[in-house]
Parts: C-alpha cells; sequence; structure tokens
C-alpha cells in the first residue's frame, strides 16, 4: 500500500478506488489529422499557388494540443495552425468565438464544416474537432495572401477528407 501511495503522489498519476490509473494525457495522439497541414499534398498546393518552389522545408510543431505548421517562402512565411478541441462541440464554440472576433469576414460555403475568410486572407476553417487557421499575413506583398490561403486550406480539407 505504501507503494500505491507514493506513486499516487506523483504527478498526473490518479488511485481509483485503490487501482492505479495511467497519467491522463492533454497531449494529442501520436498520429493526428492535425499533422496534415504539414502533409506533401499541402505543399504542393503551396507551390502551385506560387508558381515556384518554396526555399526550404515546412516545420510543424505541437504546442499542447496546437499544431502549427510554418512554410517558408521567399521574403515571409505561410502559417498554418490547427487547434484539435476534442470534441465537435468544443471547436464550434471555438469557431464561432474567433468569427464573432474577426471584422470584414467573407463566409466560405461548402469548405469544411464552417469557414470564413478575413480582409488581410487569413482563413478559419471548421471541421469536425478541429479549427484550422491559414494565416498569409507574412507573406512577400507581391503574393496573393487570399488566395494562397484558399489554396492551402483547400488541400488540408482534400487531406482531411477522408480522415476524421
Amino acid at each position: 500500500m505504501r507503494r500505491l501511495a507514493a506513486l499516487a503522489a506523483l504527478p498526473g498519476v490518479v488511485l481509483l478506488a485503490g487501482l492505479l490509473a495511467a497519467p491522463a494525457s492533454a497531449a494529442p495522439p501520436a498520429r493526428s489529422p492535425a499533422t496534415e497541414v504539414c502533409e506533401p499534398m499541402v505543399r504542393n498546393a503551396v507551390e502551385a499557388s506560387l508558381g515556384s518552389p518554396l526555399p526550404g522545408p515546412q516545420l510543424g510543431a505541437w504546442s499542447g494540443r496546437t499544431y502549427t505548421c510554418t512554410y517558408p517562402l521567399g521574403g515571409g512565411q505561410l502559417v498554418l495552425r490547427v487547434d484539435d478541441l476534442r470534441t465537435k462541440g468544443r471547436a464550434r464554440a471555438a469557431y464561432r468565438r474567433q468569427s464573432r472576433a474577426t471584422r470584414g469576414r467573407t463566409r466560405l460555403n461548402g469548405l469544411g464544416n464552417a469557414a470564413y475568410q478575413a480582409g488581410d486572407g487569413t482563413l478559419v476553417a471548421l471541421k469536425d474537432q478541429f479549427v484550422l487557421a491559414v494565416d498569409p499575413s507574412a507573406a512577400p506583398p507581391a503574393i496573393r495572401k487570399a488566395d494562397l490561403a484558399f489554396a492551402a486550406t483547400l488541400a488540408v480539407m482534400g487531406c482531411w477528407a477522408g480522415g476524421t
């Protein structure tokens, strides 16, 4: 019993009815559809929209339950961020909050479960338990930011079509 008590004192370990339970994890699954924003299919769409290859590889990383993939552009970058909110209800609520906070948005019908694009080209889409934000604001001035974000979002939705 002393061993169980000592183990139960460790952070993240729960003692339930005398049984030791595995630590509850807030981390995303090892393979999540969120990581597909860094897939070659999305890179290909970004390059096709730009009309040229990217100068380097895209880089993705988790921070909590948010996955961010940054695509290098000559003189700038494109950032795709996916919040994995675990449930469709939480995702809908987060999407509604973001949508209400965005002035001058244009609703995009037929893209995911819901989507809009802001005046600066940022595109936000809801798909199942995910909220995708594609931010082209750091792209070079010569790039049509709204078109770039739309192309990347379409590719992500293509990746997610069969997986979520």
